[in-house]
Protein backbone atom coordinates (compact mmCIF):
# COMPACT_ATOMS: atom_id res chain seq x y z
CA UNK A 1 0.00 0.00 0.00
CA UNK A 2 1.22 3.58 -0.67
CA UNK A 3 0.32 6.68 0.91
CA UNK A 4 -1.84 8.08 -1.89
CA UNK A 5 -4.03 4.87 -1.77
CA UNK A 6 -5.45 5.88 1.74
CA UNK A 7 -6.80 9.43 0.38
CA UNK A 8 -9.70 7.66 -0.36
CA UNK A 9 -9.90 5.64 2.67
CA UNK A 10 -9.33 9.30 4.60
CA UNK A 11 -11.84 11.00 2.48
CA UNK A 12 -14.45 8.10 3.53
CA UNK A 13 -13.24 8.07 7.57
CA UNK A 14 -14.43 12.22 7.81
CA UNK A 15 -17.20 11.77 5.78
CA UNK A 16 -18.55 8.96 7.85
CA UNK A 17 -17.75 10.48 11.38
CA UNK A 18 -14.14 10.44 12.40
CA UNK A 19 -14.85 9.37 15.83
CA UNK A 20 -16.22 6.01 14.92
CA UNK A 21 -13.05 4.98 13.48
CA UNK A 22 -10.67 6.21 15.87
CA UNK A 23 -10.42 4.39 19.77
CA UNK A 24 -9.50 7.71 20.97
CA UNK A 25 -9.52 11.36 20.23
CA UNK A 26 -6.07 12.89 19.94
CA UNK A 27 -6.24 15.83 22.27
CA UNK A 28 -3.62 14.64 24.46
CA UNK A 29 -1.44 14.09 21.56
CA UNK A 30 -2.53 17.71 20.62
CA UNK A 31 -1.87 19.07 24.18
CA UNK A 32 1.63 17.10 23.46
CA UNK A 33 2.42 19.33 20.72
CA UNK A 34 1.44 22.41 22.22
CA UNK A 35 3.98 21.70 24.93
CA UNK A 36 6.96 21.36 22.83
CA UNK A 37 7.08 24.90 22.38
CA UNK A 38 7.64 27.85 25.53
CA UNK A 39 5.68 30.30 23.13
CA UNK A 40 3.83 30.23 20.09
CA UNK A 41 3.46 33.92 20.20
CA UNK A 42 3.96 35.79 16.75
CA UNK A 43 5.22 32.81 14.67
CA UNK A 44 4.26 31.31 11.39
CA UNK A 45 3.32 28.29 11.58
CA UNK A 46 2.46 25.51 8.87
CA UNK A 47 0.65 22.24 10.05
CA UNK A 48 0.90 19.48 7.38
CA UNK A 49 -1.83 17.22 7.32
CA UNK A 50 -4.03 19.37 9.98
CA UNK A 51 -7.38 16.84 9.41
CA UNK A 52 -10.04 18.29 10.92
CA UNK A 53 -8.62 21.78 12.23
CA UNK A 54 -8.72 21.27 16.00
CA UNK A 55 -4.65 22.09 16.20
CA UNK A 56 -4.61 24.98 13.91
CA UNK A 57 -6.85 26.77 16.07
CA UNK A 58 -5.37 25.45 19.14
CA UNK A 59 -1.97 26.98 17.74
CA UNK A 60 -3.92 30.28 16.70
CA UNK A 61 -5.32 30.62 20.22
CA UNK A 62 -1.96 30.46 22.14
CA UNK A 63 -0.89 33.04 19.66
CA UNK A 64 0.62 32.52 16.52
CA UNK A 65 0.78 35.22 14.15
CA UNK A 66 -0.43 32.97 11.15
CA UNK A 67 -1.44 29.49 10.61
CA UNK A 68 -1.50 27.69 6.91
CA UNK A 69 -3.11 24.21 7.80
CA UNK A 70 -3.13 21.60 4.45
CA UNK A 71 -4.39 18.36 4.53
CA UNK A 72 -4.79 16.06 1.21
CA UNK A 73 -8.34 14.82 2.70
CA UNK A 74 -11.24 17.17 0.53
CA UNK A 75 -13.25 15.81 3.05
CA UNK A 76 -11.11 17.05 6.55
CA UNK A 77 -10.92 20.20 4.87
CA UNK A 78 -14.62 20.42 4.42
CA UNK A 79 -14.88 19.96 8.66
CA UNK A 80 -12.11 22.24 9.14
CA UNK A 81 -13.50 25.52 7.25
CA UNK A 82 -16.98 24.43 8.86
CA UNK A 83 -15.84 24.38 12.16
CA UNK A 84 -13.46 27.35 12.21
CA UNK A 85 -13.76 30.53 11.17
CA UNK A 86 -10.55 32.18 12.52
CA UNK A 87 -8.91 35.60 10.70
CA UNK A 88 -5.40 34.37 10.84
CA UNK A 89 -5.48 30.35 9.88
CA UNK A 90 -6.00 29.08 6.61
CA UNK A 91 -7.18 25.54 5.61
CA UNK A 92 -6.03 23.93 2.19
CA UNK A 93 -6.59 20.81 0.74
CA UNK A 94 -3.14 20.95 -0.89
CA UNK A 95 -0.08 19.25 -1.01
CA UNK A 96 2.71 20.93 1.16
CA UNK A 97 4.91 21.39 -1.51
CA UNK A 98 2.37 23.88 -2.95
CA UNK A 99 3.59 26.67 -0.10
CA UNK A 100 6.63 28.77 -0.99
CA UNK A 101 7.54 30.11 1.87
CA UNK A 102 9.31 29.09 4.56
CA UNK A 103 7.59 29.52 8.54
CA UNK A 104 8.88 29.64 12.06
CA UNK A 105 7.24 26.32 13.01
CA UNK A 106 6.13 23.18 11.01
CA UNK A 107 4.17 20.57 12.55
CA UNK A 108 2.87 17.13 11.77
CA UNK A 109 0.88 15.08 14.11
CA UNK A 110 0.10 11.58 13.15
CA UNK A 111 1.54 12.04 9.52
CA UNK A 112 4.86 10.79 9.18
CA UNK A 113 3.75 7.22 9.67
CA UNK A 114 1.09 7.24 6.85
CA UNK A 115 3.68 8.42 3.97
CA UNK A 116 5.75 6.40 1.38
CA UNK A 117 9.33 7.69 2.62
CA UNK A 118 8.78 9.31 5.93
CA UNK A 119 12.38 10.35 6.46
CA UNK A 120 13.12 11.65 3.48
CA UNK A 121 10.04 13.87 3.47
CA UNK A 122 10.97 14.74 7.03
CA UNK A 123 14.46 15.97 5.63
CA UNK A 124 12.77 18.10 2.46
CA UNK A 125 10.30 19.50 4.84
CA UNK A 126 12.87 20.83 7.47
CA UNK A 127 15.18 22.22 4.69
CA UNK A 128 12.72 23.28 2.21
CA UNK A 129 9.40 24.48 4.81
CA UNK A 130 11.71 25.77 7.64
CA UNK A 131 13.03 29.08 8.78
CA UNK A 132 16.71 29.76 10.08
CA UNK A 133 16.45 29.13 13.49
CA UNK A 134 12.91 27.40 13.00
CA UNK A 135 11.40 24.24 14.33
CA UNK A 136 9.80 21.34 13.03
CA UNK A 137 7.43 19.31 15.46
CA UNK A 138 5.91 16.00 14.71
CA UNK A 139 4.36 13.07 16.35
CA UNK A 140 3.72 9.13 15.92
CA UNK A 141 2.74 6.47 17.54
CA UNK A 142 5.81 4.38 19.55
CA UNK A 143 6.11 0.87 20.56
CA UNK A 144 8.36 0.68 23.02
CA UNK A 145 5.46 -0.37 25.67
CA UNK A 146 3.61 -3.51 25.97
CA UNK A 147 0.83 -2.23 23.40
CA UNK A 148 3.91 -2.15 21.11
CA UNK A 149 5.66 -5.20 21.87
CA UNK A 150 1.78 -7.42 20.74
CA UNK A 151 1.26 -5.32 18.00
CA UNK A 152 5.02 -5.56 16.69
CA UNK A 153 5.13 -9.44 17.81
CA UNK A 154 1.88 -10.00 15.44
CA UNK A 155 2.73 -7.49 12.41
CA UNK A 156 6.40 -8.72 12.00
CA UNK A 157 6.01 -12.07 12.82
CA UNK A 158 2.62 -13.27 11.92
CA UNK A 159 1.57 -10.21 9.12
CA UNK A 160 -1.43 -9.63 11.09
CA UNK A 161 -2.17 -6.30 10.29
CA UNK A 162 -3.80 -3.85 13.52
CA UNK A 163 -3.80 -0.55 11.17
CA UNK A 164 -5.08 -0.53 8.09
CA UNK A 165 -3.66 3.29 7.83
CA UNK A 166 -0.35 2.80 9.20
CA UNK A 167 2.70 2.21 7.06
CA UNK A 168 5.55 2.33 9.08
CA UNK A 169 6.50 1.68 12.86
CA UNK A 170 8.22 4.40 14.09
CA UNK A 171 10.04 4.55 17.47
CA UNK A 172 12.47 6.94 19.26
CA UNK A 173 15.39 5.47 18.13
CA UNK A 174 14.67 6.04 14.01
CA UNK A 175 14.05 9.68 15.14
CA UNK A 176 17.48 9.72 17.06
CA UNK A 177 19.11 8.07 14.10
CA UNK A 178 17.88 10.98 11.71
CA UNK A 179 18.56 13.99 13.93
CA UNK A 180 22.32 12.23 14.21
CA UNK A 181 22.50 12.13 10.33
CA UNK A 182 21.61 15.35 9.76
CA UNK A 183 23.40 17.14 12.99
CA UNK A 184 19.82 18.46 14.27
CA UNK A 185 18.97 19.03 18.24
CA UNK A 186 16.32 16.65 19.33
CA UNK A 187 14.16 16.71 22.15
CA UNK A 188 11.17 14.72 22.68
CA UNK A 189 7.96 13.26 24.88
CA UNK A 190 5.82 10.98 25.46
CA UNK A 191 1.97 10.91 26.75
CA UNK A 192 -0.95 8.39 26.78
CA UNK A 193 0.55 6.00 29.18
CA UNK A 194 -2.77 4.55 30.06
CA UNK A 195 -3.17 3.57 26.57
CA UNK A 196 0.59 2.00 26.53
CA UNK A 197 0.24 -0.15 29.41
CA UNK A 198 -2.90 0.56 31.62
CA UNK A 199 -6.66 0.66 31.67
CA UNK A 200 -6.74 1.78 28.08
CA UNK A 201 -4.68 -0.79 26.44
CA UNK A 202 -7.23 -3.11 27.53
CA UNK A 203 -9.84 -1.43 26.44
CA UNK A 204 -8.73 -1.05 22.76
CA UNK A 205 -6.82 -4.38 22.74
CA UNK A 206 -10.73 -5.76 23.98
CA UNK A 207 -11.84 -5.29 20.28
CA UNK A 208 -8.80 -4.79 18.47
CA UNK A 209 -6.94 -7.59 18.98
CA UNK A 210 -9.73 -10.11 18.44
CA UNK A 211 -10.34 -8.45 15.31
CA UNK A 212 -7.38 -8.33 14.02
CA UNK A 213 -6.89 -12.28 14.68
CA UNK A 214 -9.76 -13.09 13.26
CA UNK A 215 -9.43 -11.21 9.74
CA UNK A 216 -6.04 -13.04 9.68
CA UNK A 217 -7.77 -16.60 9.65
CA UNK A 218 -6.15 -17.18 13.04
CA UNK A 219 -7.55 -18.75 16.43
CA UNK A 220 -8.96 -15.23 18.66
CA UNK A 221 -10.82 -17.76 21.18
CA UNK A 222 -7.43 -16.93 23.95
CA UNK A 223 -7.84 -13.40 23.86
CA UNK A 224 -9.64 -13.20 27.16
CA UNK A 225 -7.20 -15.25 28.45
CA UNK A 226 -4.62 -12.92 27.71
CA UNK A 227 -6.36 -9.50 28.05
CA UNK A 228 -6.58 -11.04 31.65
CA UNK A 229 -2.61 -11.43 31.98
CA UNK A 230 -2.13 -8.20 30.17
CA UNK A 231 -4.14 -6.35 32.56
CA UNK A 232 -1.85 -7.08 35.70
CA UNK A 233 1.16 -7.42 33.98
CA UNK A 234 1.04 -4.38 31.95
CA UNK A 235 1.23 -1.32 34.65
CA UNK A 236 4.33 -3.04 35.74
CA UNK A 237 5.88 -1.09 32.64
CA UNK A 238 8.29 2.24 33.25
CA UNK A 239 7.12 5.04 32.07
CA UNK A 240 9.51 7.31 30.87
CA UNK A 241 9.60 9.67 27.55
CA UNK A 242 10.02 6.98 25.06
CA UNK A 243 7.49 4.62 26.63
CA UNK A 244 3.92 6.64 25.85
CA UNK A 245 1.97 5.29 23.19
CA UNK A 246 2.41 8.58 21.76
CA UNK A 247 5.48 10.70 21.40
CA UNK A 248 6.29 14.18 19.93
CA UNK A 249 9.60 15.25 18.65
CA UNK A 250 10.88 18.65 18.30
CA UNK A 251 13.63 19.23 15.57
CA UNK A 252 16.00 22.72 15.03
CA UNK A 253 19.48 22.88 13.73
CA UNK A 254 22.11 23.46 16.14
CA UNK A 255 24.20 26.49 16.83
Amino acid sequence: MLNKDLTHKYNSVYKNNSKMFYTYNSYPESKLIMEMLPSWNNKKVLEIGCGEGRLAAMISFAGAKTVDATDYSEEAIKIARSNFHIENVTYQCSDYRDFKQKYDVVVLQGVLEHLDNPFEELKNIFYTCVNEGGWLITSSPSFINPRGYVWMALQLLLDVPMSLTDLHFLCPFDFEEFASRYDLELEYKSTDFDWASGDRLIIDFEKRLRNALRDANLDNSKVDRFLKWLEKAAPCHLHDDRSGTTIAYRFKKKS
